[in-house]
């Protein structure tokens, strides 16, 4: 048997929505909410999950190594 790395790019959307002073008011609340875990008014209103994708299949050494 031979040994491989597969990388798997897995993307969801994700919509907000939040009552703000301008767009970059509302972007910033989003990016706090998103990176505290703190939602406050940020509310995620839908998220829309893609199929994965295969990036890439590459052999491997026998040390771990990618084989280019």
């Amino acid at each position: 048997m031979t040994r491989y790395e597969v990388r798997i790019t897995q993307k969801c959307r994700d919509y907000y929505r939040v009552d703000a002073d301008s767009p970059a008011d509302a972007e910033k609340q989003v990016w706090a909410a998103i990176s505290s875990g703190i939602m406050g008014n940020v509310e995620r209103n839908d998220t829309y999950d893609c199929s994965p994708r295969v990036d890439y299949t590459v052999q491997l050494s026998p040390e771990g190594e990618p084989i280019l």
